[in-house]
Parts: structure tokens; sequence; C-alpha cells
């Protein structure tokens, strides 16, 4: 993964085998730690290189999580494109997604820091809008025909702060994983003019997978592969 990482930014802004070291120290500490749990010092002792050569090459953590956040966008896209190879339903694959991210933050704490982290700071949230409108502009392009790139890239300020949102509300016995899915993924389909019905069916057949294994099961196959 780190390599595909490294070769997705050759030329747009090449990665030396010291920036290269220090990120393959600081994502494999993210993801057992948590992105808030890890400090500089923390890669600094992991990786034998002192915290001001890592300040040089990073300015800050965030800088080292946006790589990061490039693979698990990357990785996304692909629980997409495997839905979609399966059922060829765009919309239940699109669901599938977000509701597979949102059982596996309610119940993995390291995942759900590291989502929270990235969508409440300013340059790895924008990325993820960005990367998020072109994907939705391709999967919804039969959908919203008329539909320009600029709005997609409308429709995704609101999308990522309904996820933010979600992320910062926990759940409790009244408002229930399942409670948090429906109404999740209702009001996101809603921003791309889904009818009610079909909102209606879509939820009803995502409520019926084992969306908590599921986010498991990829979380740890994402970990795997870094």
């Amino acid at each position: 993964m780190i390599n595909s990482i490294v070769e997705r930014n050759r030329f747009s802004s090449p990665i030396t085998t010291t920036e290269k070291k220090i990120l393959q120290t600081a994502i494999r500490l993210f993801l057992e730690n948590g992105y808030s749990g890890t400090t500089l010092k923390m890669i600094s002792q992991e990786c034998g290189l002192r915290q001001g050569t890592i300040a040089y090459h990073f300015h800050t953590k965030e800088d080292m999580l946006y790589y990061l956040i490039q693979a698990l966008t990357e990785f996304h896209g692909g629980i997409i494109d495997n839905s979609l190879d399966n059922t060829k339903d765009t919309l239940y694959s699109y669901a599938t997604e977000i509701a597979i991210q949102i059982a596996l933050c309610e119940t993995n704490r390291k995942a759900w820091d590291l989502y929270y982290s990235a969508y409440s700071q300013f340059k790895t949230f924008e990325f993820i809008k960005n990367w998020a409108a072109k994907e939705h502009s391709v999967l919804f392009a039969q959908r919203l025909p008329h539909w320009k790139e600029s709005d997609f890239a409308e429709k995704e300020h609101i999308a990522s702060g309904i996820e933010l949102a979600v992320f910062y509300a926990p759940c409790d016995r009244y408002f229930t994983l399942e409670k948090k899915i429906s109404l999740t993924l209702d009001s996101m389909m809603l921003l791309y003019n889904v009818p009610e019905e079909e909102r209606k069916q879509t939820i009803e057949k995502i409520l019926q997978l084992d969306y908590v294994k599921i986010g498991e099961e990829m979380f740890s196959k994402f970990v795997s592969r870094i």
C-alpha cells in the first residue's frame, strides 16, 4: 500500500527514501494507536529520526495522515466497485459503502479515530470531499445526466458535513446503529434526488446486511495491506 501511495505522488510531490520511512512508521502507528493517540515523539522513536527531521519533511501530523487517507479513499472506491460488479446497482453500492463505514466507526474505536480525525481537519477533509465528488459524478452520471461537475461538488459539501456529524454523534439506546444508518442514508440519497420509495427500498436492503461484520473484515483487510 505504501508503494502505491509513493507511486501516486511520484510526479506531483516526489517522496524521498527518508519520507517513505517516516510515512511507513507514522501510518503503522496511526492504525495501531489511532491518529490522536500517536505523537510526533512516538513516530521519532519508532523510525529512529529526530523530531526536527520529521518536522522538516512533514510539518504536521495531518501532512502524514493525508497520505493514509489517499489509500483509504482508494480502498473505499474498491468497495463500491466490488459491489457494482456483483449487483449492478449503483444506488445500493453507494449506500453499502456508507453503511459499512458508519458501522465500522461505531464498533471500532481506532477506525472511528481515523475517520473522525480525517473529516475534522481541513486538508484531509478537502481531499475526501473532492474524491467523493468525482466518485459520485461517475456513479450517478446516468441518474443525473444534466448535472455538472460543480453540482456534485456542491452536494458533497453537505454530504461530507453529514458524515462528520454522524461520526461525532455516538449511538445510544434511543439512537441505535440501525437508526443512524437509516437516517444518514435517507439524507444522503435525498441530496441526489432519489425518490422516497426508492430510498426506502434501498435502506431496507442495506439493513439486511451484517454491516458490522463486513466493516470489521474490510478494515482488517485494509490494515493488513499497509
